[in-house]
């Protein structure tokens, strides 16, 4: 009895480590089929096999596109920091609204197509180093630079942004799609094996779809997840602080602080004017901040952080930089879209989105117009299409006498700025 009690012992025991080790490569072979489904679905190469670009694979807020350009385009790269990118989706950026108005005006000629390389936490020197880039494999035609007035120049002057970029360095290396929330794998990494985070995201989003209620808040498909407060995190405190902290762009007297960030343009400015010395058509558009724009936000500013308004000249930083551009090259075209939204702020239009400091439908919509309009007559040889009203708006603020002198800035560029950037390449001369 005590025989058969042992061998019946003994053939279970064997049984369930047979089981277990079953159970145990049953489960690697899972894993090497979810791994292997992961690399081949959610890997991302520049340039396929068959020559296709897909820019969304690539967390940039576009679609796909052709590596050689097809003989009927016209091809403009579009380069900026987040508002570039834009918090809509790629039809109501303003690079997807410039294209539609472009190429409904110019039926009978080569379709523009504008490829929106945005990438937020970036400045100028990153849009130089990503023309470089993308230009070898695009092989554009024309280059719009956006810069925005916001923090492009603290960002450099600051040191907020790494100093060397990368292709879409800040998006890489996240797991998630900011162009439309999706993930590049949707299941996030929480236990030691895959198969298991997919069983525990998969119950939880049966759970979630199960208890979901039916008021629960449908996304405008409009904007991407950019423009979700609650994935940006900017809290009501945040934003008012962001707005706070550009306001040095605008005091002269803490101009020197941003001498790094105005060295900077300077020197992208003579990038951009070699474009121009070797054939290529080139716009720099400057993006103004909301702070700029809003009278009823300066006001919310003056009174949370007892900011004392009259020491600010809105027009300092696009007038400096217009004014560096004159000097490194009279030819550079620079389009300051600031009057173009102070004059339909005033209008009651609401160009930024609620606590999130980039602009709205109506601000990407109202800044792709302009730049369609600048294209169209000095590309094209084709009419404006902006509203009569809107351009003698802007040629009034044009004639207002700025609180910073013409005067002042040259001698800051002259006595200041010049001399750092003499520095610089000296000190870089004797590292070589």
């Amino acid at each position: 009895m005590t025989f058969f009690t042992k061998h019946k012992l003994v053939g279970f025991t064997l049984n369930c480590t047979l089981s277990l080790c079953a159970l145990v490569v049953s489960l690697f072979c899972a894993e090497g089929v979810f791994l292997a489904y992961e690399r081949a679905r959610f890997s991302s190469g520049y340039v396929d096999e068959y020559g296709i670009v897909n820019l969304h694979d690539l967390n940039y807020n576009d679609t796909i596109l052709p590596a050689v350009k097809p003989a009927d385009e016209f091809r403009i790269l579009s380069l900026g920091d987040s508002f570039a990118y834009s918090i809509m989706v790629y039809d109501y950026s303003y690079s997807g609204v410039a294209a539609k108005l472009v190429n409904t005006a110019m039926t009978k000629s080569a379709a523009v197509r504008i490829v929106n390389l945005g990438e937020p936490a970036t400045s100028v020197n990153d849009y130089r180093a990503a023309y470089q880039y993308w230009a070898a494999i695009l092989h554009p035609d024309v280059a719009i630079f956006n810069i925005f007035l916001g923090n492009d120049l603290l960002d450099i002057a600051f040191k907020y942004i790494p100093p060397r970029w990368a292709p879409n360095q800040v998006f890489r290396e996240k797991d998630f799609n900011i162009a439309d929330g999706s993930a590049r794998s949707h299941i996030p990494h929480k236990f030691p094996l895959r198969i298991f985070d997919y069983a525990y995201a998969y119950s939880l989003a049966f759970l979630s779809e199960w208890r979901a209620s039916p008021g629960a808040r449908v996304p405008d498909p409009r904007y991407n997840i950019a423009a979700d407060n609650d994935f940006t995190q900017f809290t009501e405190e945040l934003y008012f602080t962001t707005s706070r902290d550009q306001l040095v762009n605008f005091d002269f007297s803490r101009v020197d602080t941003l001498a790094a960030g105005y060295a900077a343009i300077y020197d992208f400015m003579r990038f951009v004017s070699d474009l121009l010395q070797n054939g290529k058509k080139v716009l720099i558009t400057l993006a103004p901040s909301e702070s700029q724009v809003d009278p009823a936000l300066r006001a919310q500013l003056a009174e949370r952080f007892h900011a004392d308004l009259t020491l600010y000249d809105w027009t300092l930083p696009a007038r400096l930089i217009r004014e560096i551009g004159t000097q490194v090259d009279p030819r550079l075209p620079v389009l300051d879209l600031t009057g173009y939204f102070q004059c339909r702020s005033k209008a009651g239009e609401k160009l930024y989105h609620s606590y999130n400091t980039h602009w709205s439908l109506e601000g990407n919509r109202l800044a792709g117009q302009v730049i369609a309009s600048y294209m169209l007559q000095n590309w094209f040889g084709a009419p404006a299409i902006l509203p009569a009203d809107l351009q003698a708006c802007v040629a009034e603020k044009e004639k207002a006498e700025p609180k910073t002198s013409a005067a002042v800035i040259h001698a800051f560029i002259a006595d200041r700025l010049v001399p750092t950037i003499r520095s610089g390449t000296e000190q870089k001369v004797g590292q070589s």
